[in-house]
C-alpha cells in the first residue's frame, strides 16, 4: 500500500529517521534514541580545531611557500592553496568555485546525516566505525571550509618526501579526509549485510503468515 508523501516526513526522511514517517519504523532501533551524533561530532570538532590551531601557528612562524624539512622525510611546506580538492576546477571562476563548494558542502552533509541516521540500525560495534568515518569526514569538512569561509584559500603545510620528490603539501583536515577513505568500505560492507539480514527476516516472516493462513486440513 502507498502512502502519501507529505512534506512533515520528508525531512525525517532525508535524515534517515524512520520514527517520523507514516510508518513510525519497522525495527525496534528505529525508536530508540539516535545518540550517534555525539561521538561523531565529537571526534569531527577535534580534528577541526587541531587543523585550525596548526594552520594558525604554521601561518605564523612559516612565511609563504617556505619550507622547513623536520627530517628526512617531512618537512613544513607553506603553501595557500585557492584550489578545490586535488587541484580540481582551479580554472572556473572564483564565484563558479563557490558554489561548486557550497552544493558539494549541502551533498555532503546529507550523506553523512543519512548515515548517522542509519547507523543506529547497526550492532553496537558496528556502530563505532560508523561514528569514526562520519566524524573524520565532517571534521575535514569542517577544518577546510571553515577556513575557505575566512579567505578562501586553504593553509597546506605538510609534505612528505617521496624518493627525490617532495608530495604537495596537506593538512590534518586532509589527513582526516584520507583517513576516512578506507573505513568507507566497512560502513557501505554494513548497510548491505544489514539489509540482506532484514530481507530474509521480512521474507521469513511473509512465509510464516502464510502457512498460518492456510486452512487446516
Amino acid at each position: 500500500m502507498l502512502h502519501p508523501i507529505k512534506p512533515e516526513y520528508v525531512i525525517p526522511k532525508l535524515l534517515g529517521d524512520r520514527r517520523g514517517t507514516v510508518r513510525g519504523g519497522r525495527r525496534q532501533s528505529d525508536h530508540e534514541p539516535k545518540r550517534g551524533w555525539v561521538p561523531a561530532f565529537t571526534i569531527a570538532l577535534g580534528i577541526a580545531l587541531a587543523d585550525w590551531i596548526v594552520k594558525a601557528w604554521v601561518a605564523y612562524t612559516v612565511p609563504v611557500e617556505g619550507f622547513r624539512p623536520l627530517g628526512s622525510c617531512v618537512a613544513l611546506w607553506h603553501v595557500q592553496n585557492h584550489a578545490m580538492i586535488l587541484g580540481l576546477w582551479d580554472n572556473f571562476p572564483l564565484g563558479t568555485r563557490k558554489v561548486i563548494a557550497v552544493v558539494a558542502s549541502v551533498l555532503g552533509s546529507l550523506v553523512l546525516l543519512q548515515i548517522v541516521g542509519r547507523g543506529h540500525r547497526f550492532t553496537h560495534g558496528q556502530r563505532r566505525w560508523a561514528w569514526l568515518f562520519v566524524g573524520l569526514v565532517l571534521g575535514g569538512m569542517l577544518g577546510n571550509l571553515g577556513e575557505r569561509v575566512v579567505h578562501w584559500a586553504v593553509t597546506d603545510y605538510l609534505s612528505f618526501r617521496w624518493g627525490d620528490v617532495w608530495l604537495p603539501p596537506g593538512n590534518v583536515a586532509d589527513i582526516a579526509l584520507f583517513l576516512s577513505i578506507p573505513l568507507a568500505v566497512p560502513v557501505i560492507a554494513f548497510e548491505v549485510l544489514g539489509r540482506m539480514r532484514r530481507g530474509r527476516t521480512e521474507q521469513q516472516t511473509v512465509t510464516l503468515r502464510e502457512v498460518e493462513a492456510e486452512p487446516s486440513v
